[in-house]
């Protein structure tokens, strides 16, 4: 029974984890005394459209948007991603940050995925106390 819940609680936090990664739209970079910026935006809120934005943001330079996707999905999660590989390969340290509405999106997933864990332990506990 107890090995029963902690597998639960094992899967539960793989699967957050996995949310985490999914959230992330940004990465904030650093090399030496340069600040780098990473963005995914989506101007409409959806998955597309959106832009992928490279800020220099402690060399006073514009923001520049390297690409752009009008409806594939994913796109633009991946080329930020690629991007922020080569940079860390060039000695940049990059970190994912999360923008406040995808942590509130995981916050409630987070809410219902206890919930539902909660749920099935419960159901396991009755099931075990109906054999006995």
């Amino acid at each position: 029974m107890r090995l029963l819940i902690r597998s639960m609680q094992i899967i539960s936090i793989f699967v957050l984890s996995a949310a985490v990664n999914a959230y992330a739209d940004s990465w904030n970079c650093s090399n030496s005394d340069l600040v780098r910026e990473v963005v995914i935006e989506y101007p409409r809120g959806g998955s597309v459209p959106c832009n992928v934005v490279y800020k220099k943001q402690t060399e006073g330079e514009e923001d520049q948007v390297l690409w752009s996707a009008e409806s594939q999905d994913g796109y633009c999660e991946d080329k930020a991603q690629d991007f922020v590989a080569k940079l860390e390969s060039w000695g940049w340290v990059c970190l994912e940050t999360v923008s406040p509405e995808a942590g509130a999106d995981m916050e409630q997933a987070v809410e219902t995925e206890q919930a539902a864990d909660t749920e099935q332990a419960a159901d396991t506990v009755q099931a075990a106390d109906t054999v006995q």
